[in-house]
């Protein structure tokens, strides 16, 4: 840039018509030739000393170009920056100029949808409405029904109550007879079963031999009905009546020992005794027996041998307990 301002300056000042020929460098202090009158055929010279004038010229080059080369730096660079700045505007402008659209757009679509809520808002509004004047409307029906199933409910349970109260009295009387009429017929069906009930026993006993004040043991059940204690008098020898009644008690002993006898006991008391006989020329003797007596549950009858003497078992000796009514 400096050696355009510089070419400038020179072209300028060759206009001005200096022309220095004479002088070699800038430092020149030599005499130049100028001419002073031209289109002749003999040269007219003069003799100047230049060098003040070269210095100063010198300056005044130095000065311009300074000067020019500085407004010429200001212009470039103020063409640059305006249009860097303008460049930077435009784009700002057109980015502004889409952004303001864009955002008027959205504004627009904004302001459509905030008016489509406004239309569903309004609608909902008024369905929400017509649904509470619906629900008020149904509460209020829903309230008068139940006014009238309560009143209707109330009158209900008082009648209910009361058929209830009347039922149970009733009940209780029906309780009462009931009982009543059970107790009665419990006993006479226990009447009726014991004066219907079977019992009857025939036993032995099982072994022949010497006996001596003790019960004697028929533990050889030949034939026994409605009796369930019979392994009890097998080993005790003591009859156990189980249904009350009119029984029959029959005994038959064996033996061949003078002066032999036994006891028929009820509950430890003789109710009978026996003597089986004397003995008389190596002969048996049978002593035979029978009773009858009302026996009432857990009564116990039993033989009761007096005395040591032999008895005859088996078939010889048996006892026969029948319940006859």
């Amino acid at each position: 840039m400096l050696y355009v301002c510089f070419i400038f300056l020179f072209t300028f000042l060759l206009n001005e018509k200096v022309l220095g020929n004479s002088c070699e460098n800038d430092n020149c202090t030599s005499t130049i030739d100028i001419p002073l009158i031209t289109h002749l055929n003999a040269p007219l010279k003069a003799e100047l000393d230049i060098s003040i004038l070269t210095e100063q010229l010198k300056e005044l080059i130095g000065h311009e170009v300074k000067q020019a080369v500085s407004t010429a730096m200001k212009d470039i660079v103020e063409n640059i920056v305006d249009k860097r700045a303008r460049s930077a505007v435009e784009n700002l402008q057109t980015f502004n100029n889409l952004t303001i659209s864009t955002f008027l757009q959205e504004m627009e679509d904004v302001t459509a949808r905030k008016s489509d809520l406004r239309t569903m808002e309004e609608n909902l509004n008024g369905r929400i409405e017509q649904m509470k004047e619906k629900q008020n409307l149904t509460e209020s029906k829903l309230s008068a029904v139940e006014a009238d199933f309560e009143r209707s409910t109330k009158r209900d349970v008082t009648a209910r109550k009361n058929d209830v109260r009347i039922m149970e009295e009733n009940l209780e009387k029906s309780i009462e007879q009931q009982k009543i009429t059970e107790s009665k017929l419990s006993s006479v069906e226990a009447q009726l079963k014991s004066s219907t009930k079977r019992v009857a026993m025939t036993a032995h006993p099982s072994s022949y031999g010497t006996i001596t004040n003790t019960i004697m043991k028929f533990d050889d059940v030949k034939y026994s009905v409605g009796i369930t204690n019979l392994s009890s008098f097998k080993t005790t020898g003591k009859f156990t009546c189980e249904h009350e009644g009119l029984y029959l008690i029959s005994a038959s002993v064996m033996s061949n020992t003078n002066d032999a006898h036994y006891h028929i006991r009820l509950n430890g008391n003789t109710i009978s005794q026996t003597y089986i006989g004397q003995h008389n020329g190596g002969k048996l003797f049978t002593g035979a027996v029978t009773v009858t007596r009302t026996l009432n549950p857990n009564d116990q009858v039993w033989l009761y041998a007096s005395g040591s003497w032999y008895l005859y078992g088996g078939t010889n000796s048996k006892l026969t307990i029948i319940k006859v009514k």
